[in-house]
């Protein structure tokens, strides 16, 4: 019954009460994740060693690519589960549900045993052999990092299943549960049990654990899992094709970084430092318009299955506008703020000179990226898998990479500051042209 009224509401409410509704879960949680980022940064920031804040920016690069499997088996199943759903089809969706979690668990256990077995050189190849100390700290804290692989894909699929079916609060709280069990435990394993910088790796484990024991039990709760397996092509399909955009995009964004560290490398644990922390700062604005932009995306799998375009096209209009406007008033105060955010991730004058740069360049073309999230989740939810994946691998992936060879050939370090901008621009006038080129698919009811 509270699932038929989900449905419901998100097929007959006014779109803003809707919007505001299905986001603030998402956009709370959006916003613990980015204290989460930055918890790690500033309480290894206090151990006054740029090493290891560098090291955090190396293992985030691997995790980051983690992330991308959770997104892929999460959205893939959860994207056709909306859908199933939309067509009072329950027994579908718990099926694929299932089949979603198959895929997280058992990828997550292979590639934890893999990690273990080849860390040194996939610390070396992560970009962390800069110096003799990071190459050290990255080993140390990858080591632990990699004990929480199998449940990060596990905690991601279902947060991904219970918001993409409309129970966003459920999936938030389980995420948050987790990330704030870590937030807590940072300080406490680090200096009150006097564990040091892998303390922090530490914490992060345990938070897993707990994130993935609350997840479970909410999923359990909404009916979304099935506990036997019914594997067909289709429903492989529909998980593989139906995430890849999300895969595509979270894996690029991995592989670029893991490029922009070795190519910043050659100059210093500084600039590697210093793109920890901005990147850190940056992303206060950016997940937030994520969560408020994920707030979109039942309300447009859903009215989409049920064939009502038109309410599609509302939604996405309201989506970008709010989240743009958003954009522009964040990318002013963080221009402004830029030097005070900074200090309180570091004390080294160096890093703290460069990541200033790097932040307030990055401020410059922030407003553009609204535009280019919210439609990549429109071509993903309505079915245009291969242009959806296309622009989420565009900013970091099509442009982006080529562009660090491009800038750091011609304006050595200083070009690594132009790049995400220039990026920014480019990704958003693609989005602009397939959004365009698609509005016509969309019929009158």
């Amino acid at each position: 019954m509270d699932k038929e009224m989900k449905r419901k509401a998100i097929l007959n409410d006014a779109l803003l009460p809707l919007l505001i509704k299905t986001s603030i879960p998402t956009i709370i949680g959006m916003l613990v994740m980015v204290i989460y980022n930055l918890t790690d940064t500033f309480f290894v920031g206090i151990l006054n060693n740029k090493s290891m804040t560098a090291a955090i920016g190396i293992v985030f690069s691997f995790m980051s690519f983690i992330q991308a499997l959770g997104f892929w088996f999460g959205y893939g199943s959860g994207n056709i589960m909306s859908k199933k759903i939309g067509e009072q089809n329950d027994k579908e969706a718990k099926d694929m549900a299932s089949i979603g979690i198959f895929f997280a668990i058992s990828t997550g256990l292979i590639i934890a045993f893999l990690s273990q077995i080849f860390i040194i050189p996939l610390s070396k190849f992560l970009g962390g052999n800069a110096s003799n100390d990071l190459f050290e700290f990255t080993i140390e804290y990858l080591r632990i990092i990699i004990l929480s692989i199998p449940l990060g894909l596990y905690s991601l699929t279902i947060y991904n299943q219970l918001r993409l079916c409309g129970n966003v609060k459920e999936g938030m709280t389980g995420l948050l549960f987790g990330m704030i069990t870590n937030m807590i435990l940072d300080p406490v394993m680090m200096f009150t049990l006097k564990l040091g910088f892998i303390g922090a790796g530490y914490a992060t484990l345990t938070g897993q654990i707990v994130g993935s024991f609350i997840l479970t039990y909410f999923s359990f709760k909404s009916g979304n899992i099935s506990l036997h397996l019914n594997f067909n092509k289709e429903r492989i399909y529909h998980i593989l094709a139906g995430g890849m955009p999300n895969f595509s995009r979270q894996s690029v964004t991995s592989i670029a970084l893991i490029l922009l560290n070795m190519t910043a490398a050659k100059y210093g644990d500084s600039i590697l430092a210093a793109l920890t922390v901005s990147s850190r700062i940056s992303a206060i604005a950016y997940m937030i318009m994520i969560g408020w932009s994920q707030g979109f995306q039942p309300i447009c799998a859903m009215n989409y299955g049920a064939k009502k375009y038109n309410r599609v096209k509302d939604a996405f209009k309201l989506t970008t506008t709010i989240g743009s406007i958003f954009l522009i008033f964040s990318a002013i105060l963080l221009c402004i703020f830029s030097y005070k955010l900074v200090k309180t991730m570091t004390s080294n004058i160096e890093v703290i000179s460069i990541s200033v740069q790097i932040l307030r360049m990055q401020c410059i073309t922030m407003p553009f990226v609204g535009f280019f999230a919210v439609s990549s989740m429109l071509l993903q939810n309505i079915g245009k898998y291969l242009m959806a994946s296309i622009l989420s691998v565009s900013r970091q992936g099509i442009f982006f990479i080529p562009l660090l060879y491009i800038l750091s050939v011609l304006f050595s370090q200083y070009g690594i500051y132009l790049l995400q901008p220039i990026a920014d621009v480019l990704s958003f006038a693609l989005a602009v042209f397939m959004v365009r080129s698609i509005q016509k698919s969309f019929v009158k009811t």
